[in-house]
């Protein structure tokens, strides 16, 4: 299985550089899908060599984790611009599902959706490296801070990953086949905050989350 290469020589590695090729693989995974995106056509888009490339990312399926995982942490650093509200359960959970929805809902993530169902069907090895990066690392991100919720007595649950999967359902609801299927092709942002809010309020009474012991913990 590939993975991302430690630059080596004692020299830092060059950030711009990196910035620059996962930029052009994620635009070329978007534009021709994982099949026929070639390392040869990345480089050329990153305006460097291939032999770069290859110093930096062992083969085609570590530069997708790696591309994966450079938007993920986008996405993530989308959470610093959500008001900081007052810290509760509810305002936490909001502000990560406004970003996310806001993430998944957005007409490039559909549409790069859409083609890539197809070639991770094919290869077992890169479906699972997406997983990992990308929704499984999500659902871990939540589950951790549901998880605290839970030590604090603020909710009662039995599985912080099933917890978040349910919350995570809650939150996009049918809408996800609706677009996925061309019903609906522009989510706006009334419709976020709406579902969110809604899924959250909803998740919340299922585990019994309690206020007061919310304000004393």
């Amino acid at each position: 299985m590939g993975k991302v290469r430690q630059i080596s020589g004692g020299r830092r590695p060059d950030r711009t550089k990196d910035a620059a090729i996962l930029r052009a693989a994620r635009d070329s995974f978007f534009e021709r899908g994982l099949a026929a995106s070639t390392i040869e056509d990345i480089a050329a888009r990153a305006g460097v060599s291939k032999v770069t490339v290859y110093k930096r990312f062992e083969d085609k399926e570590a530069l997708f984790e790696a591309a994966v995982k450079a938007e993920m942490a986008t996405m993530i650093a989308q959470l610093d611009e959500e008001p900081e509200g007052d810290g509760s359960l509810p305002q936490q959970l909001n502000a990560f599902g406004y970003v996310l929805l806001r993430f998944l809902f957005s007409p490039t993530h559909v549409a790069l959706d859409r083609m890539l169902a197809h070639d991770l069907a094919q290869s077992p090895g890169m479906a699972r490296r997406f997983f990992h990066a990308g929704p499984g690392h999500c659902r871990a991100r939540i589950a951790g801070v549901l998880e605290a919720a839970a030590e604090r007595g603020e909710i009662r649950i039995d599985d912080p990953l099933l917890s978040a999967a349910d919350l995570l359902s809650l939150w996009r609801g049918f809408l996800e086949k609706e677009t996925e299927f061309g019903i609906i092709t522009h989510v706006d942002d009334a419709t976020i905050r709406f579902r969110v809010e809604r899924g959250t309020r909803n998740f919340l009474r299922m585990v019994g989350y309690d206020e007061a012991a919310a304000r004393t913990s």
